[in-house]
């Protein structure tokens, strides 16, 4: 081979190495973004800015504080996803500034930052929601063997621990961590003492560490809960194997279902938990299969891993642009924002942003620009449009997709 082959061999393959790390960087920048369209709050730095903008002087949080609007704490007021969060603030949002009008009050200022906080704050309240049935719950505890191991406090077995003085499990995260990490256990001494595996339904599982709970004299603490780290548990997701049996959306494992699509995720913690224990033995049946080690959970890495597959349903929504594109049209924003969203001669261009719509982002923009809107809506006679629930998921999906895509 001469010297010109040589060296012309040498820079083929120096291209194709070339081409396959900017492949590699691609992916990786794209894997990155993947689970990067969300905003990450901290739920007591939003319970802060609830009171420092005020928000406590006319809204409650669980029966706690004013009646003159809406409950924020409840599921029936604020709704369980964060696009119903975002649709109650559309709303109710005249009225909000009407309010804030008529008392002279300094209308409040939210940054990128205060509004995710505020949405995680509202959010934890909204799906850790669950104060249980402890009466029930004491049944259960019968009923469901518990007691042939555990006891809280005098009575019961002693096989496992007390679990009056066993952690923090009077928290959603912390009893599902603990459920997990000691269920093999659990499983072995059921077996010995020929005790079925119990499954619990519906509420079981709240009413059981609402019971729990009374016993060991506690309330549950929120700081114990969150702030999560979604961009962690994705990790998780993959270093502790769910990923070989689990798909996100068609990336990863089909042994198990896909937790990024079907049927919903649990409404509440504490429902996750139950899910994941009903579970665990075709789980664990399915990881000795294919020989993965069963993972166990430390610290903060439970309350990431559910942060993560909860933000894939409720940050990133489904929605359809057809269906967005439509509402666009009956809702009257094409009036001033274009058919197409990209702006009229009333309104800005709402496709011109540095990232896609999120709800927090959305309610951010709505907060800040929404007063004008509102005045403007009042000139031109068509009033204020009402979302009804989904309605949000398919708006955003129109104006996060491209106008070409929208129109097919």
């Amino acid at each position: 081979m001469s010297s010109r082959h040589r060296l012309l061999i040498g820079i083929l393959a120096g291209i194709a190495v070339l081409v396959l790390l900017v492949g590699i960087i691609r992916y990786r920048r794209r894997e990155t973004q993947e689970w990067n369209t969300f905003l990450v709050g901290d739920p007591r730095a939003g319970a802060q800015i609830f009171q420092q903008k005020r928000c406590s002087s006319c809204h409650a949080i669980l029966g706690a504080g004013p009646t003159l609007a809406p409950d924020l704490g409840l599921r029936g007021a604020a709704g369980s996803t964060m696009a119903n969060l975002a649709t109650q603030m559309w709303n109710h949002a005249p009225r909000m500034w009407e309010t804030i009008d008529h008392n002279k009050v300094p209308y409040p200022q939210f940054s990128r930052e205060d509004m995710a906080n505020l949405f995680a704050y509202l959010y934890v309240t909204c799906y850790d929601d669950e104060s249980g049935n402890a009466a029930h719950g004491e049944i259960l505890f019968t009923q469901k063997g518990c007691i042939r191991c555990h006891s809280v406090g005098d009575g019961g077995g002693t096989v496992g621990p007390n679990l009056r003085d066993t952690g923090p499990v009077d928290t959603p995260i912390f009893w599902t961590q603990t459920m997990w990490n000691h269920a093999p256990a659990m499983q072995a001494h059921m077996s010995e003492l020929k005790i079925a595996w119990p499954q619990f339904d519906g509420e079981e599982m709240n009413d059981l560490l609402a019971y729990v709970r009374q016993e060991r004299g506690g309330t549950e603490q929120e700081a114990q809960l969150l702030p999560a780290n979604p961009r962690r548990g994705w990790n998780l997701f993959q270093k502790k194997g769910c990923i070989t049996c689990h798909a996100i959306r068609g990336v990863g494992g089909t042994v198990g279902p896909d937790l990024g699509a079907g049927r919903p995720l649990p409404r509440n913690l504490t429902q996750m938990a139950a899910r994941m224990w009903n579970h665990s033995p075709a789980m664990w049946t399915a990881m000795k299969d294919k020989g993965i080690q069963r993972p166990t959970f430390a610290g903060q890495e439970m309350a990431d891993l559910i942060a993560f597959l909860y933000s894939v349903r409720y940050f990133e929504m489904g929605g359809s642009p057809v269906i967005g594109e439509a509402l666009f049209s009956e809702r009257k924003c094409s009036r001033c924002h274009g058919a197409d969203g990209r702006g009229g001669d009333i309104g800005p261009n709402l496709r011109k942003r540095s990232g896609p719509l999120t709800p927090v982002t959305f309610a951010l923009a709505l907060w800040s620009h929404g007063p004008r809107m509102y005045t403007k809506a009042q000139e031109l006679g068509i009033g204020w449009p009402a979302l009804n629930e989904g309605d949000l998921s398919h708006l955003l999906a129109f104006l996060n997709s491209t106008p070409a895509v929208a129109h097919n």
